[in-house]
């Protein structure tokens, strides 16, 4: 008898939240449909399920009984990505892979690639093995019925092998019902009969699930009958997005060959639409004469179809390449796009944009990194330390984002140039903050404001710093310290 493998990957949004917030491992979680107080849970891991919490629980009951519970939403258009990628990878065991109704659940044909293996075992368990080293959760059942398969892996983990149809049976209807996703009041007044298991279920006479149940009790019922199992529908592959052309002659023209990428980029635009996709990034590969094959990573802020944003990043980072790097002509040009699903932007009404222009601003980082490299723009992020240069840190960023809004007046602040590392000043005697610094010769402070006393690292090295705010005769103020045990001024940075 033919088999029929089902790859399940348990609670797969709740899969996704962890791998987004690994700092969340050992607490109450749950997946919400909104972010709201209304917002109803839909996944539940197991510490918050023992505080009395369920399925379909509003965010606000489930906060009263369990205040640190820790909520989020995890869209539809994200776990579709993942089932995407997912997909792919488990085509690399088999050409007929189906995504099924069941989140995180897929039909895989085992035969074919399964003597490569030696057995069905072998073949489930380098499927279950491929998914755990990326840190999925998984079960993979072989089986003969489709339905049965999904229902023995939602109680089983690792690799489960049905020794025959009536093996597979036994097994799938010990099955709780509330695994099938079921609305909780279906199991309820199921539950109320009697009624809590597969096999249980299955017996009911299926001519009156519909009048008294409803239809989502019925097709479960009719998925189920023998007559009801399908070959599997196989996902399509897909093919990289890529074109190529040749150089001839070779050139090392930098606007001749942006013209002639340009015709490239706008058939592989046209490939990519046609798929439904758009492109997240692209690798630029040039192959030179008598030169090693050379590389380029171009990403946007946001997976793009614009021709003229992914020309202008091209643009800017060939003219950063320049002739040092470009160590001979051009012969060939290639074009890797790696894509993703495509998404319906939200129209804002008339008289409701936002002020502040998000694909603008995404649009400028895009090509300050193009032409100054990935690591160009930063963000300080602040932490704790007791000197002022250590209490942030630099980091890449991707995309820019609108700060909260404050309805309050606003507050000056102080713009401070922290410079890295603070710079010594002259020695001056006496060696005495009474002295004052010594500046460079046509400066001179006429006003000191301080001090502010910083001290601490006695478990490293002792620091006592008495900082100042000077203010010189041309108008300029900076913020200087005397540091006590080196007995030397130091310009830490300058104010705007």
């Amino acid at each position: 008898m033919k088999r029929v493998s089902c790859v399940l990957l348990p609670m797969l949004p709740l899969q996704i939240l962890l791998r987004n917030k690994p700092h969340w491992v050992g607490a109450p979680i749950a997946v919400v449909d909104d972010e709201g107080p209304n917002g109803r849970i839909t996944h539940l891991n197991a510490l918050a399920q023992k505080s009395r919490l369920h399925i379909g629980m509003r965010q606000t009951v489930a906060r009263d009984l369990l205040p640190n519970l820790h909520t989020t939403v995890v869209s539809p258009e994200e776990t579709a990505d993942v089932s995407h990628e997912l997909i792919a990878s488990l085509q690399t065991f088999s050409p007929r892979v189906e995504a099924t109704n069941h989140a995180g659940a897929f039909y895989v044909d085992p035969e074919g690639l399964r003597r490569l293996y030696g057995g069905y075992r072998n073949w489930a368990t380098s499927i279950h093995r491929y998914l755990q080293a990326r840190h999925w959760h998984n079960a993979v059942t072989v089986g003969f019925h489709r339905q049965r398969a999904l229902a023995v892996a939602m109680t089983h983990n690792g690799v489960t092998i049905p020794k025959s149809a009536d093996d597979e049976r036994r097994q799938s209807d010990q099955t709780p019902l509330r695994e099938f996703d079921l609305p909780g009041e279906l199991c309820e007044s199921l539950g109320a009969l009697g009624i809590e298991t597969l096999g249980e279920f299955l017996v009911l006479p299926a001519s009156e699930l519909h009048s008294r149940f409803g239809a989502k009790a019925s097709s479960l019922h009719d998925s189920f009958a023998d007559d009801m199992q399908l070959p599997i529908q196989p996902h399509a592959f897909d093919d990289p997005a890529c074109i190529s052309f040749q150089v001839d002659p070779p050139d090392e023209d930098q606007n001749r060959l942006l013209f002639a990428i340009k015709g490239a980029l706008h058939s592989l635009l046209h490939q990519v639409r046609a798929r439904g996709e758009a492109i997240q990034s692209l690798q630029l590969s040039l192959h030179l004469e008598r030169a090693p094959l050379h590389q380029e990573h171009i990403e946007p802020a946001s997976p793009t179809l614009d021709l003229m944003l992914l020309l202008d990043l091209i643009r800017l980072r060939l003219a950063g390449l320049g002739e040092v790097r470009m160590q001979g002509a051009v012969e060939e040009v290639e074009l890797l796009a790696n894509t993703v699903r495509a998404r319906a932007e939200q129209v804002a009404l008339p008289g409701h944009q936002s002020r502040r222009d998000m694909s603008a601003a995404h649009r400028a980082l895009d090509r300050i990194r193009a032409a100054y490299g990935e690591h160009s723009v930063t963000k300080a992020r602040v932490r704790e330390a007791h000197l002022p240069e250590a209490s942030f840190r630099w980091e890449p960023i991707q995309h820019a984002r609108v700060g909260k809004q404050n309805d309050s007046p606003p507050l000056s602040s102080m713009i401070r140039r922290v410079y890295a590392q603070p710079k010594p000043l002259p020695p001056r005697t006496p060696k005495e903050p009474e002295a004052g610094p010594a500046l460079a010769k046509d400066h001179a402070i006429e006003h000191m404001y301080g001090p502010y006393r910083v001290s601490g690292g006695w478990w490293k090295r002792l620091v006592e710093r008495d900082y100042y705010y000077a203010e010189t005769d041309h108008g300029d103020l900076l913020w200087l310290f005397y540091d006590r045990p080196r007995k030397r001024w130091f310009l830490h940075g300058v104010l705007d």
